[in-house]
């Protein structure tokens, strides 16, 4: 360990100006870069807590979380009030149980504060103000609905009938920016208003948006004709839509996607009817039903008796039965009579009828088809769509249309440029969260990478020495070049007398001899620059000495 501090503090000491310079400014950035990073790491995420709030309900909501230590972050002058996330339903919870905020008007919390004293006429002014707030309140809970104003009219209960009125009421919503409140929504709130006010009749309610457009009026004839030809609109809308979803699904299966358009329109009949019929057919015996038969047989045989009794009463007396007189023939008397009556079933069919509401009483359906597909695919198509829908020459109230056209893609095409612009972006804001962490790794990687370098650095050393020179017979001589001129310092390959070889030391006239032997070898075997460098040397050897202390001590 103390010799990585020596040697990291010897390469600190060694290291140039400008380096350490480069590596302290970093390594500040590194820190301020730990720091931020730090923070935003650990910075709260705030969510909403509350919107709309009236500047003495935001006060108080504000004045109460701070109280518990909570972060509170308001905007939109006051009326939006934001908390971190993870005190969000702590918070939420804290402010419910002290009564905040106190949205809305006071409601029936207002007969709290009766003052002493108070007539009837200013009872009953103060029941209807806090029915109508409660309905206020109520109303605007529903989720379209921003605010809401409710004005009720009593009635008039009065023993006579001249001067009876019924109670009416007004609502006025304003809803919030983009939304819309269906029929069956307003159709609620006409039923809660009528529903919570005595006596109070659904079509005596009316329902009005900010802009004064009417959305219910119950008492105008022309506004339930408007509905019913609206929930008729509505239910071929939603027809259309349906079957259109569904060829336009096949086609796409089909034909490939982008390559046809398809328009449904339909007209249906919400009528519901019931018909009874019955139909009588012609008796026929053969197979009719015997429901009763009556037969009378009357017969009289024999001689009659020759003389009646007078008319009247007292001959058909029981105790004298007259007959009348038989004619005065001469043969045996006979008299035959027989009657048949026979009832048959009458031969009937009677029907009852109940027709549901919702027929097709027209069909239209067009479709588009890209040039690009083949004729006999728009053919069979077509064949397919009639099958569907039953189109035939029978049917004239169903018509099925395909026409080939050729498709403006340009549309596609800027739909498409659109969503990688809008994938890119996405790829961009990510990549913008993750830039400070990608920072922080490239400088770490750099540093390590600059600081490994300068500690793994090899102490400078001295080349190695080299020969510059042949001698004659196959030798090397190495040589110095410093004040003193040429000094030879060793030798080898070259023999002497006793068949070794032996370093130069000695000066004299072996000395001499190297030196002309080595002048002469550096003329032979260098560049020709040396030679240059070599006579301006011994031209001006005291440029060279001076050239050379300054480089030294440089």
């Amino acid at each position: 360990m103390q010799n990585l501090l020596t040697r990291l503090r010897e390469w600190w000491h060694n290291t140039p100006r400008a380096t350490r310079t480069g590596m302290l400014v970093g390594a500040g950035g590194l820190l301020v870069l730990f720091v931020a990073l730090g923070f935003w790491a650990t910075s709260p995420n705030y969510t909403v807590l509350y919107t709309g709030l009236s500047p003495a309900d935001s006060a108080q909501v504000v004045q109460a979380l701070k109280e518990k230590n909570i972060p509170v972050r308001t905007s939109g002058g006051g009326s939006v009030i934001e908390v971190p996330a993870e005190h969000a339903e702590t918070a939420r919870l804290e402010l419910a149980a002290q009564g905040l905020p106190k949205t809305g008007a006071p409601g029936y919390a207002r007969l709290e504060k009766t003052p002493f004293g108070m007539t009837q006429t200013m009872e009953q002014n103060t029941l209807r103000i806090a029915m109508e707030e409660e309905l206020q309140n109520t109303i605007q809970h529903l989720e379209p609905v921003e605010s809401a104003r409710v004005h009720i009219t009593p009635g008039n209960d009065s023993p006579f009938a001249d001067s009876r009125t019924e109670p009416t009421a007004s609502v006025v919503v304003t809803l919030k920016p983009g939304m819309q409140l269906t029929r069956d929504q307003v159709r609620g709130i006409v039923h809660l208003v009528s529903h919570s006010v005595e006596g109070l009749k659904p079509e005596n309610v009316t329902v009005l948006d900010s802009e004064a457009r009417p959305l219910w009026n119950g008492g105008d004839d022309f506004a339930s004709d408007q509905e019913i030809v609206r929930a008729r609109r509505e239910a071929e809308r939603a027809y259309a839509d349906e079957l259109r979803r569904q060829i336009q699904q096949h086609l796409d299966r089909v034909l490939g996607k982008d390559k046809s358009s398809v328009v449904v329109q339909a007209e249906l009949n919400l009528d519901k009817q019931e018909i009874q019929s019955q139909r009588v057919e012609p008796l026929d015996p053969n197979r009719a039903a015997v429901v009763s038969e009556t037969r009378t047989n009357e017969r009289l045989s024999g001689t009659p008796p020759t003389a009646g009794g007078a008319a009247g009463i007292a001959s058909n007396r029981a105790e004298t039965p007259m007959y009348p007189a038989a004619p005065t023939t001469t043969g045996v008397g006979e008299y035959n009579r027989e009657d048949s009556v026979r009832n048959y079933e009458i031969n009937k069919q009677v029907e009852h009828i109940v027709r549901a509401p919702g027929r097709i009483e027209r069909l239209s359906v067009a479709v588009l088809v890209d040039e690009s597909v083949p004729e006999n695919a728009v053919t069979a198509m077509r064949a397919w769509l009639e099958t569907a829908v039953g189109a035939s020459p029978n049917t004239p109230n169903r018509i099925v249309t395909v026409q080939r056209v050729k498709f403006d893609t340009s549309a596609a095409k800027a739909a498409e440029e659109e969503r990688k612009a809008q994938e890119a972006a996405r790829r961009m804001a990510t990549l913008w969260k993750l830039l400070p962490v990608l920072l922080l790794f490239i400088v770490t990687f750099f540093l390590a990478r600059v600081i490994g370098k300068q500690i793994k650095r090899p102490t400078p050393s001295l080349p190695a020495q080299r020969p510059v020179a042949a001698l004659p017979g196959g030798g090397t001589l190495d040589v110095s070049i410093g004040e003193e001129g040429i000094v030879a310092l060793h030798s080898e390959g070259a023999p002497s007398e006793g068949g070794a070889l032996t370093p130069i030391r000695r000066r004299g006239e072996e000395e001499s001899f190297l030196e002309e032997e080595m002048a002469r070898a550096i003329r032979e075997r260098t560049q020709p620059e040396l030679l240059e460098i070599q006579k301006f040397a011994q031209n001006k050897p005291e440029h060279v000495a001076a050239l050379l202390k300054n480089w030294i001590k440089g």
